[in-house]
């Protein structure tokens, strides 16, 4: 909004005239009802409230001593007043009761730096998140979706329509076509009834890459209409990609990776609207690649969701021809020992699990039967070879 000064004064200089006055004619200005700490706000924000301006003048325009010190310089500032907040006033000011100005809106912003670095990644890796509005009560109200383009702006923040009123608001991010969500009615479903579900076969194989999903905690808003404010979803990351890569030093110096079935079981593909695990079945993640580097050396990655401290897996690795179990570990307590120092110190167990979402691991076979590589297993870490599967006399694990 463009207003052409008739006294050749722009709207922010007015402004600042305004200030300087005050601060020389403190006193009639104090009679009129303008404080020093109004004053500063004013100059903190360049906005000045209805309120403030209804006080200002209306104390004019009553005042007797109209006439005081200060008096020319006062003729002059009603016209800066009055060119101010005609400029400033469409620009700045809402209502979610007058019709004569903007309606006060409700911004939510998104975040995602529950990682290793405590860095914001959200308009970095997130495509698409979805919002649930529930009443305070937890009765859902609607949802709406952003995704592609917008969100890669760090300054991103998602507009939502509501009349004043308490909420409860929680996120689903990176949803796509690996997850269901449970429907939920308007006016009738609860939050707790807000449920995902990795979707899965008959056979219980996850053998896909997965999307990368994270959740958004549950937030309480009170949203007044006096203002437009904006409130912040932090979000976790559910998804994890696991990359292990196999090399033999052992007696016969080769390994076909296709000689094998590897399998990370764990029933944790089931979240429930706090981000719990739900109890579910046993899943089989499976690798969605597999690629034989060398004669020596074979590569595969698989996915999983969230893992917990309390809830042991078990990665396993089968021989094809003979159904015979080679090779097996838990990986979450294998993951909380292969973790840096610095993260021990700094974050729990879980919240380390949490905040990480890759793990890229090396395992060394040096069996030496000419048939079986993986009798002896370990892993180098800092310089120090730690056997996961040792060898025993006589061939046998």
């Amino acid at each position: 909004m463009n207003v052409k000064s008739p006294y050749g004064v722009k709207p922010i200089e007015a402004f600042d005239t305004l200030l300087i006055l005050i601060r020389f004619c403190r006193s009639p200005f104090q009679n009129f009802g303008i404080q020093t700490g109004m004053v500063h706000a004013v100059h903190q924000n360049r906005e000045l409230t209805r309120k403030a301006t209804r006080v200002l003048f209306h104390n004019i325009y009553k005042s007797k001593n109209i006439k005081s010190t200060c008096m020319n310089p006062l003729r002059y500032t009603y016209r800066i007043i009055f060119l101010f907040f005609i400029s400033s006033w469409g620009l700045t000011s809402c209502s979610a009761f007058e019709e004569n100005l903007p309606e006060c809106r409700l911004f939510v912003k998104f975040k995602y730096d529950y990682n290793l670095l405590s860095v914001d990644a959200f308009h970095s890796q997130v495509n698409k998140v979805v919002l649930y509005v529930f009443d305070k009560a937890g009765k859902y109200l609607f949802s709406q979706t952003e995704e592609g383009a917008a969100l890669a702006d760090g300054s991103y923040s998602m507009q939502v329509k509501l009349p004043v009123g308490e909420y409860r608001l929680l996120a689903w991010a990176g949803v796509g076509d690996s997850y269901d969500i449970a429907p939920l009615t308007r006016g009738v479903s609860t939050i707790e009834e807000m449920k995902l579900k990795l979707k899965r076969e008959q056979s219980l194989v996850i053998d896909k890459s997965l999307e990368p999903l994270w959740y958004g905690e549950i937030i309480n808003v009170s949203f007044k209409g006096d203002h437009s404010q904006t409130e912040t979803i932090n979000l976790i990351k559910n998804t994890n990609v696991i990359r292990f890569v196999f090399g033999n030093r052992g007696t016969n110096n080769s390994l076909n990776v296709d000689n094998y079935i590897y399998e990370l079981t764990e029933s944790n593909g089931y979240m429930d609207y706090d981000n719990t695990l739900m109890t579910d079945e046993l899943l089989s993640y499976q690798p969605y690649y597999t690629e034989q580097v060398s004669a020596v050396r074979g590569v595969i990655e698989l996915n999983t969701m969230r893992l917990m401290t309390d809830r042991p897996n078990h990665f396993t690795v089968k021989d094809k021809a003979t159904g015979a179990t080679v090779f097996k570990v838990d990986l979450t307590d294998f993951f909380l020992q292969l973790r840096l120092e610095e993260y021990k110190n700094r974050w729990s167990d879980q919240e380390y699990l949490d905040r990480k979402d890759s793990y890229e691991v090396v395992f060394f076979l040096s069996g030496s039967s000419p048939t079986n590589p993986w009798l002896s297993v370990s892993v180098i870490v800092n310089g120090w070879t730690w056997y996961i599967q040792r060898e025993e006399v006589g061939g046998e694990l």
